[in-house]
């Protein structure tokens, strides 16, 4: 398994946060609070990024396919847990 680098770890937390951040006010009634908006888009993109590494989809030596892991982990993520907390 690769190594994760910090270059990529930086990238998991700010896009991971951002979009956490950014997708709170689309979700009805303001998904988790900003604080767990966040944590929820970090812990997506961290996800994303370790599961698409692990199957070989993406290297940690190329910082733009690790923000693409990242966003789409942190969208989908915020996403799913969204949808289970209003049953």
């Amino acid at each position: 398994m690769p190594e994760v680098t910090l270059l990529t770890l930086l990238i998991y937390v700010l896009i991971g946060g951002l979009l956490g951040l950014l997708l709170g006010p689309l979700l009805k009634r303001g998904g988790f609070g900003w604080f767990g908006n966040i944590c929820l888009g970090i812990l997506g993109a961290f996800l994303a990024g370790v599961i698409l590494t692990y199957i070989n989809q993406v290297t940690d030596n190329n910082p733009l396919m690790n923000a693409m892991a990242a966003a789409a982990g942190a969208i989908l993520f915020t996403l799913i847990v969204a949808i289970f907390k209003r049953r």
